[in-house]
């Protein structure tokens, strides 16, 4: 079978954006499109909202906070829940499975790629396609084919471990057992959707787990010319920037701050948290990691303004963690009123693409990186929890070296790799952590052998190439054999 020839359907709440999902959904479409021969024209989106892009149709039936979901997330571990949720929610997947039914028809669509429907942000999609293939099945009908991209989900969240009797009679569907595939991002994701498996469907065959799944890390391509670079240079090496985003520091007020301080760009230390503005992301640490360095640099004599710049947006996860780090910020400012320490939320400012709409210009999310480290800044994530670590990825693929916590997948997934990179455990900031974060500010013979060493393993290890290898044997098992 030439499964080149397949229409594929892709379905997330957000297509082409910021979010880790939608950078996933880019790289596997290149993949598919470049290394397995699938043609553009042949994979078709459905989403709540997506990028510009080609085949995409959008409902806000699938937006993972519209009514129906913060509805459901608020109540989610409530044991007097509305007296009418159970008739919202089926209502409600009744109209996304018929949005998902006439999608399928209309696109002659044959394997759907569904991402993140074990999660409850997603809940009444994860119901509503769970209804659409279970109908399916029942009439005999195996097409088209189901493939699960699983990212995260309630079992790996503590908040989503007591839903109430309401929530729980459909987790049946998060993401239900009637696929035929399912592709996850870590390690520790396979055992925990076997325990769900096995509860909700009993007669699972033994084999599904041995030839029906796969472990996809996030990967990450290296798009600039590094192999060439003069890495004993004592000036940092890092992507060369282009009239566009040399204006990026002076839109977000960056520059505005640190002149009101009596500084200049060049005695300013950039750190980069290129995240998304949630709770897990831990970005009081960068904070706190600000003040620290700060007070290092003035231990050798210099004195530094010390910028955090967050590149992801805010308001995700039902919860005002931005306004709690301008409160944490602000405190720590009482604290240390004689500090030179700026945080910078540039989301006002920043896109999945570069654009330039009336007056103001947007820039990509991704080049944020590699802006920071061409003034030789450095990235700080210290998330508590991670599915596996895009964003990281993204800044060591720009030659932005990074501090972090090491969590859990970090520790099972990725430190084995070999990447260089200092660390914390458990959340708790340390002197040293502070001592090689500034070694990594200030010698930068000895920080272009990390990023030099930190590239190679990236490109070595996490190319794109990996999804193909992993994706199109599974693609085709699902398609050519029958499990015993």
């Amino acid at each position: 079978m030439n499964i080149s020839h397949l229409n594929i359907g892709i379905m997330h709440s957000l297509i082409g954006k910021n979010d880790g999902v939608s950078i996933v959904i880019d790289q596997t479409v290149n993949a598919m499109v470049e290394d397995i021969g699938i043609e553009l024209g042949s994979i078709f989106f459905l989403a709540a909202h997506t990028s510009p892009r080609f085949n995409a149709e959008t409902d806000d039936i699938f937006w993972h906070k519209n009514e129906i979901h913060n509805l459901i997330l608020s109540i989610f571990s409530d044991n007097t829940p509305p007296d009418d949720l159970d008739q919202q929610i089926h209502e409600k997947a009744l109209y996304a499975k018929d949005k998902i039914a006439k999608w399928v028809k209309k696109n002659r669509i044959d394997l759907i790629i569904a991402h993140n429907t074990s999660h409850p942000y997603n809940f009444i999609t994860a119901v509503g396609l769970g209804y659409y293939i279970e109908e399916l099945r029942a009439e005999g009908i195996i097409w088209p084919k189901l493939l699960v991209w699983w990212h995260d989900s309630y079992f790996e969240r503590e908040k989503f471990k007591n839903p109430n009797p309401i929530v729980d009679k459909y987790l049946r569907y998060l993401p239900g057992t009637f696929i035929d595939g399912i592709a996850f991002i870590n390690k520790v994701q396979p055992a925990i959707a076997s325990k769900y498996f096995h509860k909700y469907d009993p007669k699972i065959k033994n084999n599904f787990f041995e030839s029906r799944a796969i472990v996809v890390p996030n990967t990450s391509s290296i798009e600039w010319e590094w192999k060439n670079k003069i890495w004993d240079s004592q000036m940092p090496i890092a992507p060369e920037q282009d009239n566009y985003n040399d204006t990026f520091l002076r839109d977000i007020g960056l520059i505005c701050e640190i002149e009101k301080r009596g500084f200049t760009l060049d005695d300013t230390v950039l750190l980069l948290q290129h995240t998304r503005v949630v709770p897990r992301k831990k970005i009081e640490l960068a904070i706190d990691l600000a003040f620290y360095l700060e007070d290092r640099f003035l231990k050798d004599g210099k004195k530094k303004c010390m910028a955090i710049i967050v590149s992801g947006h805010s308001g995700d996860e039902q919860e005002d963690y931005k306004k709690f780090l301008n409160e944490y910020f602000e405190l720590r400012m009482r604290e240390y009123p004689e500090a030179n320490v700026i945080i910078i939320f540039g989301e006002k400012y920043i896109l999945s693409h570069r654009d330039i709409i009336v007056d103001r210009k947007y820039y990509k999310f991704a080049e944020i990186p590699s802006i920071i480290a061409s003034h030789g800044g450095l990235g700080t994530y210290f998330s508590e929890v991670e599915g596996y670590g895009n964003n990281l990825l993204e800044m060591i693929a720009y030659g932005l070296p990074s501090v972090i916590n090491k969590y859990e997948v970090y520790k099972t997934d990725i430190e084995e790799l070999g990447f260089d990179i200092p660390a914390i455990e458990e959340g708790m900031l340390t002197m040293e952590l502070v001592e090689q974060a500034y070694l990594l500010l200030t010698d930068y013979n000895y920080r272009n052998k990390v990023v030099k060493h930190n590239l190679e393993v990236l490109d070595k290890k996490l190319g794109h190439k990996i999804i193909a290898e992993k994706l199109e044997p599974l693609i085709y098992k699902m398609f050519t054999r029958i499990l015993k």
